[in-house]
Formats: C-alpha cells, structure tokens, sequence
C-alpha cells in the first residue's frame, strides 16, 4: 500500500510538471502578420486553457493531499527520539481512535489505553503479568 501511495504521488507531481512546463506549439509561437476577416483571435483566454488550468490545479491539490496523508500515516518513522528509557512494545487497535498499548518506562512495564483526547493508565504490569 505504501508503495502504491508513493507511486501515485509521484505520477501526479510529474503530471502536474509536464502540464505546467509543456512547451508550446510551434504554430502557437508564429505571430501572423493579419488575421483572415472573421476569425477570432487566439490571443484570448479560451476553454481549453480553463480546463487545463483546472486539471492542473486539480492535481497539485491531489498531490499536497497524498504527501499530507503519508505524512500523518508515517510520522512516527520521521520522528525518531533520541530517549531511549520509554519503549512502545506492543500496540492494538480496539476500535477506530481506541488504541491499548504497552509501554515500558526505565525496567518497568504499564498498560495504556488511548482515545482521541485522552491517555490514561489502565494497570501496572508485574513480573508474573510479563512472562505470560
């Protein structure tokens, strides 16, 4: 799933770059000298280029949204702490924001339960709790 996620952001940062960055047609760099009698002028802001920009804009959105979501999703991985007297041991996911987990603070053991807003001790684990 991680690499899918990378795969696609990446396909749209190239997208959005290719978009913004193509180069124009050579028809479109040749200034005519007059134009025919009745023919609009190509000077203006068309459709095409409404749809374009929207296609562009669209996929930079895209793109800042998928490298927030990675972001969130493996911030852990990022934030590595140089503290190492508290270990996560164990982790497991009761419910959607309902989260248990089992810490260990300088040799000794606790068990964690956390929700959205708030942390709170369930129990102290002792030696019998920790061979089992």
């Amino acid at each position: 799933m991680k690499n899918i996620s990378i795969l696609i952001i990446i396909s749209l940062i190239l997208l959005c770059a290719t978009a913004v960055f193509a180069a124009p047609a050579e028809q479109d760099l040749v200034i005519p000298d007059s134009s025919p009698a009745g023919s609009a002028s190509g000077a203006g802001f068309g459709v095409w280029d409404f749809f374009r920009t929207l296609l562009v804009l669209t996929l930079v959105i895209g793109a800042v949204y998928g490298v927030l979501h990675l972001l969130k999703k493996y911030q852990s991985r990022f934030i590595q702490s140089d503290d190492k007297s508290i270990k996560v041991e164990a982790t497991k996911v009761l419910a959607p924001g309902r989260i248990v987990h089992i810490i260990e603070v300088e040799g000794r053991r606790f068990l964690v339960g956390t929700a959205d807003h708030s942390v709170q001790l369930l129990a102290e684990l002792d030696k019998k709790e920790q061979e089992e």
